[in-house]
């Protein structure tokens, strides 16, 4: 079954867009991904993209009640639709015309553990730039690509939206991708992570706990599963993006 809503983050912060779908099935659809993602999306402000979508103020409700319970917070509706827009007010949520279509959503402020965004990417998302070890027990969660110039230690977890790069050793968790963005890559000088994660598709213990090559080494998905392949041979292959 499609999915009946799609999340992703901007260089602006999250945005959910809404399909065609019953609201019933939105409700769970939207359900479903945040309960195995929620830890990611915790503490974000949302913009709804619901364009011509005619949206109740019990709807909305809903949607708002949902992300509330994990710790999120629907900050903005885009639409174009004028009982969308009516409710909307209602509701003290600001609204913002679909025409032209942006991504609205404000970018959650930082939490304790998180580090400030940088520029932007070419393709659109910010990134992050984390320039310290990451130690057992930290978690660095970013929307964007993720640069580490130092360790992830033992214990230590990255989870991006897109790319993970770990000028150091990569031996905790990291979760590229985790929008489901299965173009995501995670590189590092030395990679023997604790588990790799590319959007859906993990690399098992008994993978993931590898032991680190002699040279900078990239995590991409190729034929639905997980490869690890030489930085140089990754380049002259050209890593899909």
């Amino acid at each position: 079954m499609d999915k009946a809503i799609q999340i992703k983050g901007t260089r602006e912060g999250l945005t959910i867009t809404l399909g065609a779908s019953s609201m019933p099935d939105v409700l769970q659809d939207l359900g479903h991904q945040l309960r195995t993602q929620g830890a990611f999306f915790r503490g974000g402000a949302v913009a709804l993209q619901a364009t011509t979508r005619a949206l109740t103020r019990d709807e909305i409700v809903a949607v708002r009640d949902l992300l509330a319970d994990y710790d999120m917070t629907l900050r903005t509706i885009v639409t174009s639709n004028d009982v969308t827009r009516q409710a909307a007010t209602q509701l003290d949520i600001k609204v913002v015309d679909a025409e032209p279509q942006r991504a609205v959503a404000r970018a959650a402020p930082p939490r304790e553990g998180r580090e400030p965004t940088g520029p932007s990417t070419g393709d659109g998302m910010r990134g992050m730039l984390v320039k310290r070890v990451v130690r057992s027990g930290q978690t660095v969660r970013h929307a964007g690509h993720v640069v580490v110039i130092g360790d992830v230690n033992v214990g230590g977890e990255i989870l991006a939206g897109g790319d993970i790069v770990v000028w150091g050793r990569l031996r905790g968790l990291a979760h590229a991708g985790c929008y489901g963005d299965e173009k995501a890559l995670v590189c590092a000088l030395e990679l023997a992570p604790q588990q790799l994660r590319i959007a859906q598709h993990v690399a098992r213990p008994a993978e993931g706990g590898r032991r680190a090559g002699d040279e900078p080494e990239v995590a991409r998905v190729a034929d639905g599963a997980i490869v690890v392949e030489p930085w140089d041979q990754a380049r002259r292959q050209g890593a899909p993006r």
